[in-house]
């Protein structure tokens, strides 16, 4: 489907591979990850810890995190890409979403659109 944007639904017509960044790819690999990121970036970090995450989670983003803060303590040209146990959290949870995503796939007949050229 073309976008209503004339220049940018030409450049979508014409693509012929999609990057890792591309939106629309994400969206249907993995439904709802937009709106479930947005979700937990406003959430406190109390709550995240507290509510959302799992014990097995928690002790992996902790664990991550330290091992950050270790290797940054340690190596001076380290630089890490995640700073925050936040972050950490963050990740934790949505690596989480994508799994469980990917065994939904796995598990369920879903039927996909062939296109046929």
């Amino acid at each position: 489907m073309l976008d209503s944007n004339i220049p940018k639904g030409k450049e979508n017509q014409n693509q012929q591979q999609l990057s890792i960044s591309d939106g629309s790819l994400h969206n249907k690999k993995y439904p709802f990850l937009k709106e479930f990121s947005e979700l937990i970036d406003d959430m406190s970090t109390k709550d995240l810890k507290n509510n959302l995450l799992t014990d097995s989670q928690k002790m992996l983003a902790e664990s991550l995190w330290m091992a950050n803060k270790t290797k940054k303590e340690t190596d001076l040209e380290f630089k890490p890409k995640i700073n925050k146990l936040r972050e950490f959290f963050i990740q934790a949870l949505i690596t989480d979403h994508k799994r469980q995503w990917d065994e939904y796939k796995k598990s369920a007949n879903i039927v996909e659109d062939n296109i046929l050229e």
